[in-house]
C-alpha cells in the first residue's frame, strides 16, 4: 500500500535560544482520525519535547510550518514549502472513494480496471461524493447528540 506523507518543519528563536523541529506526517493517520493542519504543531512540539503549556510552544505556533518531501497523493499539493491542505484533504477522500468504487465495479459490474472506463469511474466517484456529502450535511443538521 502506498504511503501518503509530508515532512513538516519549523524553526524559531526564543529568549536567545534557537529551536527547530521536523516530523514526517502520516496523512492517512491524520485524515482517518479527523486531525487538522493545526495538529502538525502538536507533533512538532512533541518532537522537541514541548507540551502546549510552554511559552516556547506558543512562539512555535506563531511560526509558519514549512512542508517538504511529499509522498503519495501529497506530491501534487506541496509547492515552495506550502501545503494546500484543503486540496490534499479532498484528494485523499477521493483516493479512498476510488478504492471503494473500484471494489464495487469489480464485484457488481465485473470491471477489473476502472482506468479503462474513465466516464464510469467519474460517474461512480460523483455518486460516492454525493452520498458522502449528504452524510456530512445530515450530521451537521442533527448535531453530535
Amino acid at each position: 500500500m502506498k504511503k501518503h506523507t509530508v515532512k513538516a518543519s519549523v524553526a524559531f528563536d526564543f529568549k536567545g535560544e534557537h529551536f527547530s523541529s521536523s516530523v514526517s506526517i502520516d496523512l492517512d493517520d491524520f485524515f482517518r482520525t479527523s486531525k487538522d493542519l493545526s495538529h502538525c504543531y502538536v507533533e512538532l512540539g512533541k518532537a522537541i519535547g514541548f507540551d502546549c503549556y510552554r511559552y516556547e510552544y506558543d512562539v512555535m505556533e506563531s511560526e509558519v510550518i514549512h512542508f517538504s518531501e511529499p509522498t503519495g497523493i501529497a506530491v501534487d499539493f506541496v509547492e515552495n514549502g506550502e501545503l494546500d491542505w484543503l486540496g490534499l484533504e479532498r484528494a485523499w477522500q477521493d483516493h479512498g472513494g476510488m478504492v471503494v468504487i473500484a471494489d464495487i465495479a469489480r464485484k457488481k459490474l465485473g470491471i477489473e480496471d476502472l482506468d479503462g472506463e474513465p466516464q464510469l469511474a467519474e460517474a461512480l466517484l460523483a455518486a460516492y461524493r454525493a452520498g458522502r456529502d449528504e452524510l456530512v450535511v445530515q450530521r451537521y443538521q442533527t448535531g453530535p447528540f
